[in-house]
C-alpha cells in the first residue's frame, strides 16, 4: 500500500452522518470509504478521458488509408 498522508476536510452534517452510517454498515473506516470514493472518481475521469480520445481518433482512423489499409484482414484467421 502507498504511504498515506493526513488531510483535513470539512463535511456538512448530512455528509458526516452518511459516511458514519456507511462506515458502520460496511465495517470500513470513514477514511477508507473516502479513499475508495476518490479512487472511483479518478477511475471514472480516466475512463471518460479515454473514451473522448477514442471518439476523436475514430475520424482519423476511418479516413487515413495508412491506418485502414489492413483492416480488411481483421476477420482473417492467421495460422503460424
Amino acid at each position: 500500500m502507498q504511504r498515506l498522508q493526513r488531510v483535513q476536510i470539512l463535511l456538512d452534517e448530512q455528509q458526516q452522518k452518511y459516511l458514519a452510517r456507511v462506515s458502520k454498515k460496511s465495517g470500513k473506516s470513514v477514511s477508507a470509504l473516502i479513499r475508495e470514493l476518490i479512487s472511483e472518481k479518478m477511475a471514472g475521469v480516466k475512463e471518460a478521458r479515454l473514451a473522448q480520445t477514442a471518439r476523436e481518433l475514430r475520424a482519423v482512423y476511418e479516413t487515413d488509408e495508412e491506418l485502414t489499409s489492413f483492416s480488411g484482414l481483421d476477420a482473417e484467421d492467421w495460422h503460424a
